[in-house]
């Protein structure tokens, strides 16, 4: 991929999902600053003219758990009727990992 992130997925970037909004790409991803964070990957967004030219809108993830820890795995299927169903794995207050799903 080649695009620089850096700060929470300094140690590794994994692209979730990505969606096309007219000339340009939303992609959301799972990243990391350091290897004592493994499974607890913050989602963040980037965004550029092509897959190519990504670049965070974050240097410190826009989605965690709401305790702060663990949210990764987004999955975004549009249903045809202008909403979405978004799914993700988020990190619980007692440390166990659940899934999630939202209709947006």
């Amino acid at each position: 991929m080649g695009f620089p992130f850096s700060g929470v997925s300094a140690r590794g970037v994994r692209i979730a999902a990505v969606r096309m909004n007219g000339e340009s790409v939303l992609a959301y991803y799972d990243g990391r600053a350091s290897a004592a964070q493994n499974y607890e990957e913050r989602t963040g967004i980037a965004v550029g003219r092509n897959p190519a030219e990504l670049e965070a809108v974050s240097s410190s993830g826009v989605a965690g758990s709401p305790d702060g820890r663990g949210l990764r795995y987004l999955d975004i299927v549009d249903l045809g009727d202008c909403r979405e169903r978004w799914y993700y794995e988020v990190t619980r207050a007692d440390g166990a990992h659940e899934l999630r799903t939202e209709l947006r």
